[in-house]
């Protein structure tokens, strides 16, 4: 496949590490790639192989897998656009992840001897090529199980190394003053006693454990920007976490802000503004690469949206005209795959369920799906909280039932005391079922076009809210305290227009949180394709009545 030097320059500007460079910068980089060739399941490189050149996806797809044990494990699949092989032009180190294309596929290829040639006459890409390869290595490292399956990492970072070294400032000034007390005590005031020993391994003890806790709570930060989403992961190890994102498609600015300590450190905070809010990426290295990259990624999504779209008018414009299309056959698996999946809901939607799981399926689950709708319920720790008096207290009045039966308590009068009790009992057992009916009728439900919150007070009012998928501008989630962390239950804040609807005490909120932003993407899929429908049909509808009256004319 040829490609013409202005096709390549039009790749380059899309590409992250390339964007922020003039049109006469982009051309002289674009004469030193060469352009590949690859078949279906060809290698590009493998495992171990020596690192000699980046590669830049011009066509096609490109297949990124590490191995595991002699196993073979797929951590990206790549589209036109992306970059792969980058860490051969910083480090000789040999390949630790193989690639191979998928489909017909072209490459640009830019070999390390060709960057060395500019690469004095760029710093600015040394920092953004530092950023993917870092990147590229820590996404094969940290499970991110919340992936979607056609969705990749481009860029994912901690926070800067100086704050790891501001948090440990703490458990050594406990280490040092402990250490000094400690001695003091065993060698000066109290020579004959174990008191400093005491003291002494007390305080190393707790620095040290101190130390690795603020080692974990800084290392379980990221900052990660896939091809679908800006995402902001903030952990306190044992007490806290969130997850802040909102999809390419809401960013409307991008912007930093930079302390004073951050200036002497070399990092600052990269500050992402949303249609909903703003989600702020603090003490991040290289903020200003990483801002750079941010923008070209959102643009490059907006790019990608449109050129869709535009393909889809074109195929139905072909078909309406019944004229030949070369996509065709490449579209088709993509129809019949699509089609499958259909039929595979359905199926599981209407599939009948046996008696046991009929009869014990809805007894005190915490997520469920019906018919396509996912219902979330609080978490049981909650229910938990509301039975326990009523339930010690009928264990009580059973314990007195039994001590009266037994003859312990035969000072009181069987029949009124066991009709007292009884009574009791079945207050009790009231108590019990109406706090397990309010927690149950506390529900979150997802559907296919809307999200729900149903608070129904047993024999009691109604409150619903809900709101169209649509409009969910941003999804968050928090755990909050040990009981949260230890859990796994949680708040999910969904922000829709000027309001926000909340799934309280949820378990598992991350997964909560996944299945919403799962939905509202095939919601906005439907919408989109709806409105594409829409439109090519009236288009269609136009040449086709233009060419009826041509043919009538003539």
């Amino acid at each position: 496949m040829e490609i013409e030097p202005r096709d390549i320059m039009d790749i380059l500007e899309h590409v992250p590490l390339f964007s922020h460079l003039g049109e006469l910068d982009i051309s002289r980089w674009a004469g030193l790639f060469k352009v590949e060739n690859y078949k279906n399941g060809q290698l590009i490189f493998d495992f171990d192989d020596p690192a000699q050149a980046m590669y830049i996806l011009y066509e096609g797809n490109v297949q990124l897998n590490l191995y595991d044990e002699a196993e073979t494990e797929s951590f990206a699949k790549l589209g036109k656009g992306d970059l792969f092989g980058e860490e051969a032009l910083l480090f000789d180190d040999p390949r630790y992840y193989s690639a191979a294309a998928v489909g017909e596929t072209t490459l640009l290829r830019l070999d390390i001897d060709h960057f060395v040639y500019l690469q004095d006459e760029y710093p600015g890409l040394l920092d953004k090529l530092d950023v993917l390869i870092r990147s590229r290595h820590l996404s094969t490292q940290v499970p991110l199980s919340w992936l979607q399956d056609d969705e990749y990492v481009h860029v994912i970072t901690r926070r800067h190394k100086a704050r790891l070294w501001q948090k440990m400032i703490p458990p050594l000034i406990l280490l040092l003053t402990g250490t000094i007390a400690g001695l003091l005590f065993q060698y000066r005031w109290f020579t004959e006693r174990f008191l400093g020993w005491i003291v002494l391994g007390f305080s190393v003890f707790l620095s040290i454990a101190w130390g690795i806790w603020a080692y974990f709570d800084w290392r379980n930060d990221y900052f990660i920007v896939t091809n679908k989403r800006v995402v902001w992961i903030e952990k306190v190890a044992f007490i806290y976490e969130s997850r802040q994102e909102a999809p390419l498609r809401t960013i409307m600015s991008v912007g930093l802000n930079r302390s004073r300590i951050g200036s002497i450190f070399g990092f600052a905070d990269v500050v992402v503004q949303t249609y909903v809010g703003t989600i702020r990426l603090r003490d991040l290295a290289h903020a200003n690469a990483i801002g750079s990259m941010i923008e070209a990624y959102w643009h490059r999504a907006e790019s990608f949206d449109r050129r869709q779209e535009s393909q889809i008018m074109a195929e139905k414009l072909h078909e309406k005209l019944e004229l030949p299309w070369r996509h065709d056959e490449d579209t088709k698996p993509n129809k019949i795959e699509r089609r499958e999946k259909e039929e595979r809901l359905v199926s599981e939607a209407t599939r009948e369920p046996g008696f046991l799981t009929w009869l014990f399926s809805d007894f005190l689950r915490l997520r469920y799906e019906e018919s396509g709708d996912i219902t979330y319920r609080k978490h049981w720790f909650l229910l938990l909280k509301a039975i326990w008096l009523p339930s010690l207290l009928m264990l009580m009045t059973l314990g007195l039932v039994a001590a009266r039966l037994g003859g312990v308590l035969s000072f009181l009068p069987i029949t009124s005391t066991l009709v007292i009790l009884s009574l009791a009992l079945f207050v009790f057992f009231i108590w019990i079922l109406y706090q397990y009916a309010d927690w149950r009728n506390d529900i979150f439900r997802i559907t296919f076009d809307q999200i729900l919150d149903i608070d129904r007070k047993p024999l009691g009012k109604e409150r619903r809210r809900s709101a169209p998928l649509e409009n969910v501008l941003s999804i968050e989630y928090e755990r909050l305290g040990f009981w949260g962390f230890l859990l796994n239950f949680g708040t999910v804040y969904i922000s829709v227009g000027n309001t926000r609807l909340t799934f309280d005490y949820v378990y598992n909120p991350s997964e909560v949180q996944q299945d919403i932003f799962y939905r509202m993407g095939e919601r906005l899929d439907k919408i989109r394709q709806y409105e594409v429908d829409s439109e090519r049909e009236r288009v269609s509808e136009w040449i086709a009545s233009y060419h009826r009256k041509t043919r009538q004319n003539g």
